[in-house]
């Protein structure tokens, strides 16, 4: 059992090198002009600041990061998402996915408390799921373009993978998740001007 253990471990880091070097030649979309997003590690945490301007009303921005009833819908590596509890603001989210980088998938689940304080922060702890840890704090301020998004995560991978492996995969998905979900920000705005067609929903 101790060397097959080896043997998938082995494997893996394989395929994280060979998403690493498929990344290199095809970056993730951090770079966009609205995404900010930092990555450092402190001992096994990996801490995540992000920043994001989207080009909406914060009370907008608020009901699409609180949709979780509908998240899959528009966030592409989401397969299901739901409310499993509820006691006023405090909520417990059942997610899970298939999380994809270069040639390598991962399926993931987490099950999650989460707490409103509406309008101004989103925070989430992981109960259960794929990750060590999870945490979050999504904070939202009105600003020229919009609104800015804040958002700090910290965690612990279920499975220790290089460290720069990690950082990049991390970036990805959050990079790639701030990209739907801002698109589909948007799509509701603009369903929303008058004389507007409803455009389709993403996914």
């Amino acid at each position: 059992m101790k060397a097959r253990s080896r043997r998938t471990a082995v494997r893996l880091v394989l395929l994280w090198a060979a998403a690493a070097s498929l990344v290199a030649v095809c970056p993730a979309r951090a770079e966009d002009p609205h995404a900010d997003v930092r990555i450092s590690r402190q001992g096994r945490t990996f801490v995540v600041e992000a920043t994001l301007e989207a080009p909406v009303t914060p009370a907008l921005a608020w009901e699409v990061l609180t949709d979780f009833e509908r998240m899959e819908k528009f966030v592409p590596n989401l397969a299901d998402s739901r409310i499993v509890a509820r006691d006023g603001n405090r909520l417990t989210i059942l997610q899970h996915g298939v999380a994809r980088f270069g040639p390598f998938t991962l399926r993931f689940e987490s099950e999650r408390v989460v707490t409103l304080a509406p309008p101004s922060s989103i925070r989430s702890t992981q109960i259960r799921g794929t990750m060590e840890q999870l945490d979050s704090l999504t904070t939202f301020a009105a600003s020229p373009g919009g609104t800015r998004l804040d958002y700090h995560v910290e965690a612990i991978p279920g499975v220790l993978y290089p460290d720069a492996l990690t950082r990049r995969f991390l970036q990805h998905e959050i990079a790639e998740q701030f990209e739907a979900i801002v698109r589909e920000m948007v799509r509701r705005r603009d369903a929303a001007r008058p004389g507007a067609p409803p455009p389709a929903l993403n996914g």
